[in-house]
């Protein structure tokens, strides 16, 4: 989004925003009250992709969603924009300068909401580095709950602790994505599952095992549960995330789906037969309903 005559003057933050957490709520709060106080519209800059995933590819995190899916909830939830800055190497190498002027010229950034700790260009500047410059700079005060940070998101996503990890974010941790075609053959002991493909390539799952979910289907709110992993008594050996929408009887394929994950049921585990597999099923489509 260039600017142009006429147009506002923007205050803006830059960050990954990854999960959009509660220290990532209290920033935004924070610029949308600082904006309206200075007379300025409030813009959330962000990146596609992880900055490690350039620098130092190996070291670059899983994401806790897409770009599209994190500037969504942004807008949505404090009626802020967005607008994607592009990634890549000699981006990296801006100084801090250097960046506020392109910001200044491409967006119309006129001022920069930054966290007590953030920095920004290749010379990690903070906030405080740049008081004197001639760029208004402001800082928001730390969020109380030094806790909450995306890699800590991440730890609990990687353990199965979706309680934990939804607290930290102040939402339930939700992966997008498009029902695709799998070997249907959960229909045939009457769980029917939808094989859900992440939008985002890079995007993190919990561990392996089996998950209360809410999908958001066409604005409803529907429970079903998810199982993450090899099916190991089908003769599964590809991950998947499959999801069984309860009391549903609908063509899926195609679509896109947002499941939001409600709490770990249990390990993923191989039964002796389908039979056993199916009525440990039906116990976890009842824990499903009450989680």
């Amino acid at each position: 989004m260039l600017a142009g005559k006429g147009q506002q003057a923007v205050m803006a933050a830059v960050g990954m925003f990854d999960g959009v957490h509660r220290g990532h709520a209290f920033l935004l709060r924070t610029l949308a009250c600082e904006a309206s106080r200075a007379g300025m519209r409030p813009l959330a800059l962000t990146f596609a992709h992880h900055p490690l995933s350039i620098l130092n590819p190996d070291l670059a995190p899983r994401l806790l969603g897409g770009v599209e899916q994190r500037c969504s909830y942004i807008k949505d939830t404090f009626g802020i924009d967005t607008d994607v800055l592009g990634l890549d190497a000699v981006g990296l190498k801006m100084t801090a300068a250097e960046f506020l002027e392109t910001i200044s010229r491409d967006y119309g950034v006129k001022a920069l909401l930054m966290g007590y700790d953030n920095h920004i260009g290749s010379d990690r500047c903070t906030g405080a580095d740049l008081l004197g410059s001639t760029f208004p700079v402001i800082i928001a005060p730390p969020y109380p709950d030094v806790a909450v940070s995306s890699s800590a998101i991440r730890d609990a996503v990687c353990r199965g602790d979706i309680e934990k990890a939804n607290a930290l974010l102040g939402h339930n941790f939700t992966v997008e994505g498009a029902v695709v075609g799998g070997r249907r053959l959960g229909r045939t002991f009457g769980f029917p599952t939808a094989n859900i493909e992440p939008s985002e390539p890079d995007q993190l799952l919990p561990s392996d095992g089996v998950y209360a979910v809410d999908v958001i289907l066409d604005g409803s709110r529907l429970r079903g549960m998810a199982n993450i992993g090899k099916r190991p008594t089908v003769g599964g050996d590809e991950r998947t995330f499959e999801v069984h929408i309860l009391d549903f009887d609908g063509d899926l394929y195609g679509r896109v789906l947002d499941v939001q994950m409600i709490s770990r049921l249990r390990d993923e585990r191989r039964f002796e037969s389908i039979g056993e597999l199916a009525a440990q099923l039906a116990l976890d489509r009842d824990a499903a309903v009450k989680a």
